[in-house]
């Protein structure tokens, strides 16, 4: 997937997801990161295992005698959750406890992104588990489809689907990994944002929030969004949850079902066992690259760009190359941006009008105010646009890196080749020591 080889006085970095090579000096290169794995679960035995064993609840089929109606809220295409190899195992525990399919609605937790289409819907439940199987997208904005239950004590109202709210027994299913801001993906996300409304979410999703020190990744405890999450999850009640780890290509590495709280930090402390990444320096330049699904739009690509942030030396470079085949992603991301003097008055803006896609706006104004420096190769994306929101655009991965070069004040900058760098937890050294 990721590889380094030597030729000659170079050292020659390949990703055959996105079909890029980029070449450097061989005495500049810090490497290639990445970290170990754990095997691989067999399919379809500790599937099964998971839901005869739960975590702080009775076994699934248990809990299901007697429901009528079953919402089942999965992930949308943006996050690659294996969902289509769960939805059998759920389906057989509800057909034991005498649930009939037509009595169930699989709810795809969009959050505030676009509708699935009906390739994506045949992807994420498996066209094999489809025939007779009720499907629809979450709509943040239609209030009719929508209730209200409270109000958090952050002070954010909400609003959840009605379909899922108006089940008996609701199921949800997600993946654990880090986040940018909400510390970790996964458990109480399926509620807060995947089937809340654009006001719920951009309440939870507000500057003031995305400002605190604490929501970064890896942080859960103390993490004003994640516990504002854990409300909002708690007032709606999650009946039996399935949260799956992956590794790199996508592969299921860990499966946690049960209780929404308990089953969510069994999967983050099993997480946690492997994923950390200690570097001794701040390198002068990353090289990184979110890999799929996150390389559909701009909008998701940036996340390996946050997760570094911390790492970076002020005056770095961060380079980022992504296909992005559906462009930025959202227009609300560029607006701040538009015709601001410096990043102060974006995050001024930001602050007087914002919107539920302005999130990563900024987190990316937040690195940027640190003197961090962007490029960026995305040929969907257009090179004016980087320029607004103050990135520098690159014809290519291989000019990206040049470019780098150029603008480190260091006479031999060190590049690190980091790719899906959100998928980790990465420190320094000497912090550690502190």
């Amino acid at each position: 997937m990721y590889s380094l080889h030597e030729q000659d006085s170079r050292i020659v970095y390949e990703d055959r997801i996105e079909d890029v090579e980029i070449s450097i000096d061989s005495a500049r290169s810090l490497g290639l990161i990445g970290f170990t794995e754990p095997p691989v679960i067999s399919w379809p035995e500790d599937f099964r295992c998971a839901f005869v064993s739960p975590a702080g609840t009775p076994p699934l089929r248990d809990i299901a005698r007697n429901a009528g109606r079953v919402a089942v809220i999965v992930s949308d295409s943006t996050r690659g959750v294996p969902t289509a190899k769960v939805m059998p195992m759920i389906m057989e525990e509800l057909a034991v406890a005498g649930v009939r399919k037509e009595d169930v609605t699989v709810v795809i937790a969009t959050g505030v992104h676009r509708e699935a289409t009906a390739d994506e819907v045949m992807e994420i439940v498996g066209r094999e588990n489809l025939d007779g199987l009720k499907v629809i997208s979450h709509d943040p904005y239609d209030r009719d489809k929508l209730v209200s239950i409270g109000e958090t004590s952050f002070g954010t109202p909400v609003e959840v689907s009605r379909t899922v709210y108006e089940a008996d027994l609701r199921i949800s299913v997600g993946k654990v990994e880090p986040h940018e801001f909400a510390g970790f993906s996964g458990g109480r996300k399926s509620v807060l944002p995947g089937i809340a409304s654009e006001r719920t979410i951009a309440v939870n999703h507000r500057p003031e929030m995305l400002m605190s020190p604490d929501a970064r990744p890896g942080q859960i405890l103390e993490n004003p969004i994640h516990r504002d999450m854990v409300e909002a999850a708690g007032m709606l009640k999650i009946h039996f949850t399935v949260n799956l780890v992956l590794n790199q290509a996508g592969e299921t590495v860990g499966i946690f079902a049960g209780d929404l709280i308990e089953a969510h930090l069994a999967a983050v402390d099993f997480m946690r066992s492997y994923c950390q990444i200690t570097l001794k320096n701040r390198p002068d330049i990353i090289v990184t690259t979110p890999g799929k699904p996150l390389n559909i739009n701009f909008y998701q690509s940036v996340k390996p760009l946050i997760a570094l942030a911390p790492v970076m030396a002020e005056g770095g470079v961060l380079v980022l190359y992504s296909s992005c085949p559906d462009g930025l992603g959202t227009d609300d991301m560029l607006i701040p941006y538009k015709g601001a003097k410096d990043m102060e008055e974006v995050i001024e803006r930001l602050k007087c009008d914002y919107r539920i896609q302005m999130d990563h706006a900024l987190l990316l104004g937040k690195i940027l105010l640190r003197g961090i420096r962007i490029v960026v190769s995305a040929p969907s994306v257009k090179a004016p646009v980087l320029n607004d929101m103050f990135m520098n655009p690159a014809g290519s991965p291989q000019e990206a890196v040049d470019m780098a070069m150029n603008m480190v004040g260091n006479q031999n900058p060190t590049v690190l080749f980091y790719p899906q760098a959100q998928r980790a937890l990465t420190v320094l050294e000497n912090k550690l020591k502190q």
